[in-house]
């Protein structure tokens, strides 16, 4: 993926617009789209992209997963 197109996944996902994604908006993401994000297990995604253990991910961690 382009920057451009990881940038606007994550905004579909921030619905909230906080600039980080909390599990409740993959949750909702996940039921909309299967549970996988880019075919990706949320679950797994979540423990690979949350580097820092917040329960949050954040743009940057975005970036870095799909970089």
């Amino acid at each position: 993926m382009t920057e451009a197109e990881v940038e606007a996944v994550f905004a579909r996902i921030d619905t909230d617009g906080s600039g980080e994604i909390r599990l409740r908006e993959l949750r909702d993401y996940g039921l909309a789209n299967d549970g996988t994000l880019d075919g990706l297990k949320l679950a797994d995604f979540v423990r690979a992209a949350d580097t820092d253990g917040d329960r949050r991910i954040s743009l940057t961690e975005f970036k870095s997963y799909f970089a």
